[in-house]
């Protein structure tokens, strides 16, 4: 039978703990290469004055997202959910000329 809407999760696995196949492979790298860290790795390409650009900008972007959270656009809404709208009405004045000497 479905569940309700808006019930609590019940069973399975708790968010964020790795399944049995990724744990296996996290033991293997381990013992294979004692000390790995594939974050380290990269920042030693992207910072390499010897290994091209494009190779060196790949790596900044993957070590970025470690680092800092991914931006994404955001669009501006006003009260009644619209988008905002401007408007600018600029006027001219006849400006008094004055002889002063």
């Amino acid at each position: 039978m479905a569940k309700a809407l808006g019930s609590a999760k019940s069973g399975g696995r708790k968010k964020g703990v790795p399944n049995k196949n990724k744990i296996a492979l996290i033991e293997r790298i381990k013992e294979k290469f004692p000390g790995y860290c594939p974050v380290e790795k990269m920042c030693e390409i992207a910072l390499d004055p010897i290994s091209e650009i494009n190779i060196r900008l790949t790596a900044n972007k993957e070590v970025a997202q470690y680092i800092y959270p991914k931006l994404r656009s955001i669009e501006h809404k006003g009260e009644d959910g619209l988008p905002i709208t401007s408007s600018l009405q600029v006027s001219f004045i006849k400006a008094a000329v004055t002889n002063e000497q």
